[in-house]
């Protein structure tokens, strides 16, 4: 419900756009056929990123066409080997997992590979490695 003092300001504003003269009240445009452009939130970028895109309906490598900020699918960019491409089996923080992981990287690329937690006392077909007193074994 609309409150008495809006009421009373929008009559206001009525009654002195009303008797303005011409010159001094603005002009209203009337609406065009045209549709109104597009307003992409998440942001209209020519560079290869990943993230969701609900065109795709999932997330992807992607970046945006100029004009009209359409999405268009994209390879990964190239990037050089990790600046920490550690072989021994350590634990810290990879952005990719979004938490701290014990793991070791291998081949060019130095893709991680993650070794888990296990239990016990490994057997010896497995790839395990010990840190302290813990074992941990590759998936």
């Amino acid at each position: 419900m609309i409150s008495l003092r809006m009421m009373g300001g929008m009559l206001v504003a009525a009654g002195l756009c009303l008797s303005a003269p011409a010159g001094a009240a603005p002009a209203i445009d009337p609406p065009s056929a045209e549709p109104l452009p597009l307003v992409n939130v998440g942001g209209c970028h020519s560079d290869v990123r990943r993230h969701y895109v609900p065109e795709f309906g999932r997330t992807e490598w992607h970046r945006h066409r100029q004009p009209g900020c359409r999405p268009v699918r994209a390879d990964p960019p190239s990037q050089a080997a990790p600046r920490d491409c550690h072989r021994d089996v350590r634990r810290h923080y990879l952005p990719q997992y979004g938490r701290s992981v014990a793991h070791r990287h291998v081949g060019e690329s130095c893709r991680a590979r993650v070794y888990r937690e296990y239990s016990g006392r490994p057997r010896p077909d497995r790839s395990c490695v010990q840190l302290g007193p813990i074992y941990f074994c590759e998936d």
